[in-house]
């Protein structure tokens, strides 16, 4: 089976009006926030922004590759910039970009970046494990809001991956009605999904038809909350949990993605952990745990999760005083926190080396034909 980029190198000769713009097109783009791109794009082509980003020489390889595919593609070559927009800052945590494309005449396409592996980026998803909403989630839907204003006569997709996903989703239930109907699709890639409180409001509940989540069958982030839209289970063969995160890695066949027969064993148990997590573990103490937290990474002049992984001897130094400036209320917290999680686990610890026919009742790969899940956070 291919995978994204092979799609496009299968189909990149084939304009919009030729094959219209697909669920393979949307993750393609998910993927493409992530290329370091800035303001100075508005106005040009892809093909024009990509070969100056290529010229710079500074893009790892599997970026480079995606940026060299669409530079040479007659299907994205053409499309052309109208906006890029970035802000970060600390309080309240916000990581945010997002970029607005022209794919044709009648057609444009808004996509938000995911986490970019900062520590305020990381900060907000965590934010999101006990907040109903985030302002980054404002911000995204504010920007919605003047994209839509500026081309009221455009027709509009919304796109992300991971945090960028849930953006997608979330900006289209926060805009007006009349916004609302210009939007065509929002597509959510392993976004980590909504809160009760959040998706019981009826303007939420009014946006839910146009939104449509893929995630793949070893799901981590995309399972953190519940999704009450359209969820779909595709095969990625990937093991290393980064990988299977990516849309870049999932299957594809045509024009489509491969479907997985469902969730596996250990997606649906870590699901089931988070769950234990978020309602054993009051929300006032997890707030209090993670500002103490990020407060002392801050504290050691960590400002990228990078710092903790690339030289691990070091980062697991800087990782342990962060921990033990804690004050010894926040640690006890920190170790509840730890054992609960660790007593969940424990319960189900060979299951994902079994077969799941055996030992969990497989569910469906479309949440629009049966579960793709068994639990929610409301316990239904």
């Amino acid at each position: 089976m291919g995978k994204i980029l092979d799609y496009v190198r299968w189909r990149g000769d084939l304009t919009l009006d030729r094959e219209p713009f697909n669920s393979l097109d949307a993750g393609l783009f998910a993927a493409f926030a992530y290329l370091p791109f800035d303001s100075s794009v508005k106005g040009h082509t892809l093909e024009a922004a990509t070969k100056r980003l290529i010229q710079k020489k500074t893009l790892i390889h599997s970026d480079k590759v995606e940026a060299q595919l669409i530079n040479l593609s007659d299907r994205y070559k053409n499309m052309r910039f109208l906006d890029w927009s970035h802000l970060s800052q600390k309080k309240p945590p916000v990581q945010f970009t997002a970029m607005t494309i022209e794919l044709d005449p009648q057609t444009i396409l808004v996509a938000y970046r995911g986490t970019d592996g900062s520590m305020v980026g990381l900060n907000e998803d965590v934010d999101m494990s006990y907040q109903p909403e985030i302002f980054g989630q404002s911000v995204a839907a504010d920007y919605l809001d003047k994209i839509a204003q500026t081309y009221p006569d455009k027709q509009i997709y919304t796109t992300g991956h991971s945090k960028g996903g849930n953006f997608a989703a979330y900006a289209i239930s926060a805009v007006s009605p009349k916004i609302q109907d210009q939007i065509i699709k929002a597509y959510s890639f392993d976004g980590p999904g909504f809160m009760k409180e959040t998706y019981d409001q009826l303007e939420f509940q009014r946006a839910i038809p146009k939104m449509l989540t893929y995630v793949p069958e070893g799901s981590i982030f995309g399972m953190m909350l519940d999704h009450p839209e359209r969820v779909i289970v595709v095969k990625s063969k990937m093991k290393h949990l980064m990988q299977q995160h990516n849309p870049l890695h999932w299957e594809v066949a045509r024009n489509s993605f491969v479907m997985a027969p469902c969730l596996s064993n250990a997606s649906r148990i870590i699901r089931s952990t988070f769950i234990s997590w978020n309602t054993k573990i009051p929300r006032e103490k997890r707030e209090e745990l993670w500002l103490a937290f990020f407060t002392a990474l801050e504290s050691q002049k960590i400002t990228d999760a990078r710092q903790l992984t690339t030289n691990k001897i070091r980062g697991a130094i800087q990782f342990s005083h962060a921990y033990l400036s804690l004050d010894p209320k926040t640690r006890l917290i920190a170790n509840e926190i730890v054992s609960d999680i660790t007593t969940t686990a424990r319960q189900y610890i060979n299951l994902p080396f079994l077969n799941h026919t055996e030992h969990l009742e497989p569910l469906g790969n479309d949440s629009s034909k049966g579960p793709i899940v068994d639990d929610s956070y409301d316990g239904s």
